[in-house]
């Protein structure tokens, strides 16, 4: 037996709480930056309590902060050495460096270089940002991509760091340089499109080379960085992974990632989404969530409260992830030291239960996130120049994604988001979801329907597989044989409703009667003929369906709404055996609803899933999350109470029930950190452990034993 020690850990698997001070300042005014030297820098990353810091190497103004030959030198920072002092210091307090290096980004490139602009051929939006101050250059310009290339080796060569971040890796809309447009058609033989068009093969051609180049991007420097120094991890901004087409930040460049990491501002549903996301696609472990100390990433003063800021933080532990809080420097390069100190504060709250972190996420549940279903086709046929590209969450896939994501949470259902990548591991699944997937191909078809004839069952929704990615519109689903129903048309009109036909669906909704489904750009319906399956609901319509009815018609019944008024043979949830699997079909994507929608698809899952249930379940309001990891001879349970509004009241009565995996006993129960033993109860469906209290944050840790043979 070997006495050698085991292996060091690498710094990301032993730094779950970072920090950047953000630094994206001009030059033109000699009192910005002044105040910035590298002890000042060095203590003020002590002071927030991280143990990893992100360092500016330059920034969206283009400017570096130390002597490039390939740049510029920002002029208010006098000391040449400012960054290889920092970093010693840092590196003196053990504390890891991340070089931050922004793309795309380069308000210095761009005016010292015109040629090298990024050409918007849509009408760009930036969200939040004040779009006018960024200068955008574009990566197909091989001038700007040797510019990038030269300060990449300058840093690789020339700073002892730890990693390199390459911020703003996606497209800030459709450029139409003559770089691009070369490429396309050097690439593909293809005429560069006038218009968007999903089912336009062209026009999906285009999409998936802008995506190409992207993920191309990122791995040519990726691969630059390694030549140099294989140590250093590198990584890309996945803030614009969730987001829609427009940036052609396809989750394919996740490859090009040592791990993921990036900023996100969408709230409690977004954060929950990345992060089971970012889970599953990620190359290792752990991934980082990063957000700002401010309300928002364009406010420098107005702060997050104590409390928003430590459930941000903790949310991410509930995930076995990294935190990265970012504050922001003055102009003259001083800070707001309230900033670092409420860093400190979510740092402390996340120390005690870093040993517990890591191990494989209990997943019982798939939820498929289709990164080729980031679009929305009610956009067809607009031209280039009438488009707005606002990098939004705002398409319906998303909306089915993360609805069926706060639905499965709240019901307190072990669940993870997969994607592409999981597509040859399905069998892992109890159950899979499938919301919404507007485009599939024909191996992830495949994929699925071996999936189910093998025994896996599947909810799938509304458009699913009834367009490919090349942009082939089918007569019917794909998967018809699998859903046992076929597609008839789309609903046009206000809304629909679902005629419970089944105890589930009556149950589910009760004391509604029947379901109202709206018709929107963020949800909707088809029309199903019945194949092999059985309805478990019909087709009620309002009077005058599809019309909303005016003044001057007949095409209503009812002046404040649209009541039911005829009830068709149609199906809306169809059950189908096949082979040794089974499916619901539901023709409204209900999933992305709250409400009685959310109780309805929570109902079908768990009657997909049988008596048996889960392995592990909770006792608690909707607003804990409840998430766990399995590390060899346990399982880690995490409980976060994630109100939205303040204070946080405690929750008392929680009540975890826990089956052991085949071959396994519970041992004991503990609460973390001081694993203090927990009373539990054993039952049919698992062990029952003792009733908590949950204040913000709870971690239990089932321990296990061997059955007797």
């Amino acid at each position: 037996m070997s006495n050698a020690p085991p292996p060091q850990k690498r710094w990301a698997e032993r730094s779950f709480s970072r920090v950047l001070i953000d630094t994206h300042i001009p030059d033109w005014d000699p009192n910005f930056l002044a105040k910035l030297n590298a002890p000042a820098v060095a203590e003020a990353v002590f002071r927030s309590g991280a143990q990893a810091a992100m360092v500016y190497f330059q920034s969206h103004v283009g400017l570096c902060n130390w002597p490039s030959a390939a740049g510029q030198m920002h002029r208010g920072i006098a000391d040449k050495t400012y960054l290889a002092k920092l970093i010693a210091a840092l590196h003196a307090r053990d504390i890891p460096v991340c070089a931050y290096f922004s793309v795309h980004f380069d308000n210095w490139a761009y005016l010292a270089h015109p040629e090298w602009r990024f050409e918007q051929a849509t009408r760009n939006g930036m969200g939040p940002l004040p779009r006018a101050r960024y200068g955008l250059c574009c990566s197909n310009n091989p001038g700007y991509r040797a510019y990038v290339r030269a300060q990449t080796e300058e840093i690789a060569t020339a700073f002892a760091i730890d990693a390199i971040f390459f911020d703003m890796m996606w497209q800030p809309g459709v450029c139409a340089c003559r770089h691009c447009r070369m490429r396309f058609s050097a690439e593909t033989g293809r005429e560069w499109p006038d218009r968007l068009d999903w089912e336009d093969e062209n026009w999906c051609a285009f999409h998936a080379a802008r995506e190409r180049w992207t993920a191309g991007w990122a791995h040519e420097l990726r691969a630059l960085v390694r030549s140099h120094d294989t140590r250093l991890d590198v990584y890309h901004n996945f803030a614009m992974g969730v987001a829609n087409w427009s940036r052609a930040q396809g989750f394919e460049s996740a490859s090009a990632h040592d791990f993921l990491g990036g900023d996100f501002y969408g709230g409690r549903d977004e954060q929950l989404v990345v992060c089971k996301l970012m889970l599953n696609l990620s190359e290792r472990r752990p991934i980082e969530f990063m957000t700002t100390v401010t309300s928002g990433l364009t406010e420098h003063e107005t702060l997050k409260s104590q409390e928003e800021l430590d459930l941000l933080a903790m949310a991410a532990v509930s995930h076995g992830a990294a935190f990265l809080g970012i504050a922001a420097f003055d102009p003259d390069g001083a800070i707001n030291v309230a900033s670092l100190d409420m860093l400190r504060r979510a740092f402390e709250r996340m120390a005690p239960y870093e040993p517990y972190l890591g191990g494989a996420p209990l997943e019982e549940i798939g939820v498929y996130f289709s990164s080729a279903s980031k679009v929305r086709f009610d956009e067809n046929g607009t031209a280039l120049d009438e488009l707005a590209t606002s990098g939004s969450s705002d398409y319906p896939h998303f909306h089915a994604v993360k609805g069926a994501c706060r639905a499965l949470q709240g019901a307190h259902l072990p669940f993870g988001v997969i994607t592409r990548r999981q597509i040859d591991e399905l069998a892992r699944y109890e159950l899979i979801v499938l919301p919404n997937v507007v485009r599939i191909d024909e191996l992830e078809c495949a994929a699925l329907r071996a999936y189910v004839a093998a025994g896996g069952r599947l909810y799938a929704s509304r458009l699913t597989s009834l367009v490919d990615e090349r942009g082939t519109r089918g007569g019917d689903f794909a998967l018809n044989d699998v859903f046992g129903a076929h597609f008839a048309a789309e609903e046009r009109g206000q809304s629909i409703y679902v005629e419970p036909a089944a105890d589930v669906v009556g149950k589910a909704i009760a004391p509604q009667r029947r379901l109202a489904h709206g018709l929107d750009r963020n949800g909707g319906a088809v029309r199903l003929k019945l194949g092999a399956g059985h309805a478990l609901s019909t087709l009620a319509l309002p009077t005058g369906h599809p019309e909303r009815g005016r003044v001057e018609d007949h095409n209503w019944s009812s002046i404040h709404s649209s009541p039911p008024q005829e009830w068709c043979s149609a199906p809306t949830l169809v059950r189908h055996r096949f082979g040794a699997g089974e499916v619901i079909f539901s023709a409204a994507d209900i999933e992305a609803r709250p409400g009685a929608s959310s109780a309805l698809f929570v109902a079908l899952v768990r009657d997909l899933l049988g008596a048996q249930g889960a392995r592990i379940s909770c006792e608690a309001p909707p607003c804990v999350w409840m998430n766990a990891f399995e590390q060899d001879d346990r399982t880690i349970v995490t409980l976060l109470n994630y109100q939205i509004e303040a204070p946080i009241l405690p929750i008392d009565g929680v009540r975890v029930t826990v089956r052991a995996p085949p071959g396994r006993r519970v041992e004991k129960v503990t609460l973390a950190p001081a694993e203090t033993p927990l009373g539990y109860e054993q039952a049919a469906e698992g062990v029952h452990v003792e009733a908590l209290r949950l204040e913000m944050f709870a971690m239990l840790i089932v321990h296990y034993g061997r059955e007797s043979p």
